[in-house]
């Protein structure tokens, strides 16, 4: 559990986590016949000034993967996520005790009102992609989140093997207290207020159970605090999550396709800043193989469609789920993607602009594109993900 810098943090955090999700896509690739295409859309429901998400983590799994139970201890993995945003041994116990099911991490802190869609190819056939799983961190907070405590509450199919669409709300009455940690709130000891190292509170050495909420304004907790961040003032007045009815997240499952084909090209559109303004776009690639994708970032280009206020100079750079960055490149070359460009029918981009574009062999798993700001202001841009071998 030990790390340099938690993952939570914005003084050493990594550009793929500072950013914020405007947009997902996803590259699929050899559905069987049975196979469906299922979204999965995560929404921040909370108000303005009120509470954070930070590495929601959605899970796919044949109903047995119980991440934790009311009025028990909670376990290494559940204690890091829950404490420091940290869902790396999450994932890992997922992955051992789940081997064929599928996980896709949000990574970075999410605002109020932002979105992400998570796109998995699943078979009702296959029983290990029958539930549905949840996991997010509260920030600002020592140990709190919002989880489903029930593996088998969300069932993505019906005996007959029909798929059952949904959209719920998960409410501040189902925030979670991991009883690892004392609710101290105090700066230094509080995820995304002053503290500097994960693991870094008080034991508390209790067990989970619903949280019993912050302290009341005026007592100099987490209601009370106003930070600097994003270049300018951050507040936490709404974040009382203990009101009746208080929104913390929409999910929402839904079918997107039952095609056998596969998924050739997504694409986002957006304005790309820096901050809070960056624009990511998540993507991934199915296990079968390694993927050769195309990865573009337009924006000079855009002028000619009549786009107004195109990024003037963007760079774009892959990261893989753990963070680290697997290639990026800032003003395109055409002996390298031009032939490309040409293969999966991209429109042409102007000779010698500072569009963006790699080309990336990839191994199965979840990845994001960010854009970012090589010279110039922020402006539109065109986030595109193709398939140049299948």
């Amino acid at each position: 559990m030990k790390q340099t810098t938690p993952p939570w943090s914005f003084t050493g955090l990594s550009h793929l986590k500072r950013g914020f999700l405007l947009a997902s896509a996803t590259v699929i690739f050899a559905l069987s016949a049975s196979a469906v295409q299922v979204a999965v859309t995560l929404r921040n429901a909370a108000p303005e000034n009120g509470i954070w998400a930070v590495n929601p983590w959605i899970a796919v799994h044949d109903g047995s993967f119980d991440a934790f139970d009311s009025g028990s201890a909670v376990n290494a993995a559940v204690e890091s996520a829950a404490e420091d945003g940290n869902g790396s041994m999450l994932r890992a116990w997922f992955a051992t005790s789940q081997p064929n099911g599928k996980g896709a991490v949000i990574p970075g802190p999410i605002a109020q009102g932002r979105t992400y869609t998570q796109i998995f190819d699943l078979d009702a056939s296959n029983l290990n992609h029958l539930y549905l799983s949840y996991f997010a961190m509260v920030i600002p907070s020592n140990d709190a989140f919002w989880a489903n405590d029930n593996p088998s509450a969300y069932p993505i199919f019906d005996g007959a093997g029909n798929f059952i669409p949904r959209s719920f709300k998960v409410y501040g009455s189902q925030i979670w207290d991991a009883g690892t940690e004392v609710n101290d709130e105090v700066g230094a000891n509080t995820a995304f207020l002053a503290q500097a190292a994960p693991n870094t509170g008080t034991t508390e050495g209790g067990v989970a159970a619903i949280h019993a909420g912050f302290n009341a304004a005026g007592q100099g907790g987490i209601l009370d605090q106003m930070l600097t961040r994003f270049g300018g003032p951050l507040t936490f007045t709404g974040a009382d999550f203990k009101q009746a009815m208080y929104p913390v997240a929409e999910i929402t499952v839904s079918l997107v396709s039952n095609a056998t084909s596969r998924l050739l090209n997504l694409s986002s559109r957006g304005t790309a800043g820096t901050g809070d303004d960056t624009q990511i776009v998540g993507f991934v690639v199915s296990p079968g193989g390694d993927k050769q994708v195309l990865v573009r970032a337009v924006g000079p280009s855009l002028a000619n469609f009549g786009v107004d206020n195109p990024l003037s100079d963007p760079s774009v750079t892959i990261f893989n789920a753990d963070g680290e960055a697997m290639g990026s490149n800032d003003n395109w070359v055409a002996s390298e993607v031009g032939d490309a460009i040409g293969t999966v029918g991209a429109f042409a981009l102007d000779a010698g602009s500072n569009d963006a574009a790699i080309m990336m062999t990839l191994p199965a798993g979840s990845y994001t594109a960010q854009v970012g700001i090589a010279s110039g202001s922020s402006g539109v841009a065109l986030v595109e993900i193709y398939e140049v071998s299948n």
